[in-house]
């Protein structure tokens, strides 16, 4: 699903745009309960002085669709992505590969589908090809 994928830059966006535009760029891909854990997550990340740098890839699999709500399991590899100070632009931390999350998504009154929950299973997964 296309804002599962549209989901990891516009945090990006939001992370460098100001606090009280944060909202309006992650409602178009998050709702409750992800999206105000996105914007505390934002505002710890810049209370530190980081920013994020890299994005994961995206290996979705297992995607189920009934009615207005979906599932969708993800083996991400994040190791091309990490966080950054903020002012110098070094590279502070990386991911890792084969991160399996599933994720929730609802369908908007808009028509519009959006991620609603985003949880890390422990078990790390192996994408296929």
């Amino acid at each position: 699903m296309a804002v599962y994928r549209d989901l990891y830059p516009a945090g990006q966006r939001a992370e460098r745009a100001l606090p009280e535009e944060r909202t309006a760029i992650l409602e178009r891909v998050a709702t409750q309960p992800l999206l105000n854990r996105m914007l505390r997550g934002i505002a710890a990340l810049r209370a530190t002085g980081r920013v994020t740098w890299g994005g994961p890839a995206i290996h979705t699999f297992d995607v189920r669709i009934k009615d207005d709500r979906a599932t969708l399991h993800d083996c991400q590899d994040g190791s091309k992505a990490g966080q950054a100070d903020d002012k110098t632009g070094k590279r502070l931390t990386h991911g890792t590969t084969g991160t399996h999350l599933i994720s929730m998504l609802l369908k908007g009154r808009d028509g519009a589908w959006r991620v609603s929950k985003v949880e890390q299973v422990e078990e790390p997964c192996s994408p296929t090809a």
